[in-house]
């Protein structure tokens, strides 16, 4: 079944998907999604994978005065090592992997953009299941990549049960919704909207008539937020046609707030828009998903502006 009703966010998104391999559980789990959205969408997956230059400058040390140029048979080992690890992924038994010396971050971003990929996916893994959390390599990639980035769980390599989109009525949210929807209804899987509003409290340590009336003036915080997510919602074609299931909650933290409702709503992937406007760091990535790429216990799918 291929991907329809993609709405504006073009056809080209899963036409290249990169998946990161590193010849671990997780990025079986990668891999095997990555192949099975490109699959989906009548795309190419292409698998790579990354040497790190300081292990190997480490080797290459250690080695030299009995061994001279080990770079060339670490990439054929490496090759090697995936005839066996693509053929216990379905749909990859075929495919190439490109095998380089870099450093990782730096070489799986160069090598998405050579490919034109319009999403990147990488394993998830954390010291404390079933949260994820994610390594440094992934979160440099999720910082810096041109492209979308999906991180899977290594338990999850088949379709999503359940997806849960976090708008914050941004432009960057609605692509959000966008390709949630649309992972969705590939997956005949369940979709979920949900909108983290602040509640208007009293902000002093005192009781005060005049913050009363405020409050009182301002009135239900949930009603109106409500009605908001239904307007967004409704003009997102792709996603109204699939009639999801609208959340809204009220918190301080945004990131907090997400985990939580992914936690307790069994989801199997969040998706999420990355923005900020503060500082690099923010506009980078923003510290609602810094939060929620830290703490999720789901696939995460990070979606580029």
């Amino acid at each position: 079944m291929l991907l329809t009703n993609l709405g504006s966010i073009g056809m080209k998104w899963l036409e290249n998907v990169v998946a990161g391999v590193d010849f671990s559980e997780c990025s079986g789990a990668a891999l095997s999604q990555a192949v099975r959205l490109a699959t989906a969408h009548g795309g190419a997956a292409h698998p790579v994978c990354i040497l790190d230059t300081g292990f190997v400058i480490e080797i290459e040390k250690t080695l030299s005065t009995v061994r001279a140029g080990i770079r060339e048979p670490l990439i054929a080992d490496a090759k090697r090592a995936w005839e066996a690890f693509r053929a216990k992924v379905q749909g990859a038994a075929a495919l190439p992997i490109h095998v380089e010396v870099n450093e990782r971050v730096e070489g799986t971003m160069r090598y998405a953009d050579k490919v034109g990929a319009g999403l990147l996916v990488l394993g998830a893994f954390g010291e404390k299941k079933p949260d994820v959390g994610i390594g440094t390599m992934a979160s440099g990639c999720v910082r810096h990549a041109g492209c979308d980035v999906l991180l899977v769980r290594d338990t999850q390599r088949g379709p999503f049960k359940s997806v849960l989109a976090c708008v914050d009525f941004s432009e960057n949210s609605r692509r959000a919704l966008e390709k949630a929807a649309a992972i969705a209804a590939n997956d005949k899987a369940a979709l979920h909207v949900l909108h983290v509003y602040h509640g208007v409290t009293n902000v002093f340590p005192f009781f005060s008539s005049v913050v009363e009336s405020w409050i009182q003036a301002v009135g239900d915080d949930e009603a109106r937020a409500k009605e908001a997510l239904e307007e967004f919602v409704a003009k997102v074609p792709a996603a109204s046609g699939l009639k999801p299931a609208l959340h809204v909650t009220g918190s301080a933290t945004h990131g907090g707030a997400l985990i939580n409702f992914a936690k307790s709503s069994g989801a199997e992937l969040l998706v999420l828009g990355t923005r900020g406007a503060t500082n690099l760091r923010e506009r980078m990535l923003g510290s609602t998903a810094e939060r929620v790429l830290k703490g999720a216990s789901c696939s995460i799918l990070a979606v580029k502006p």
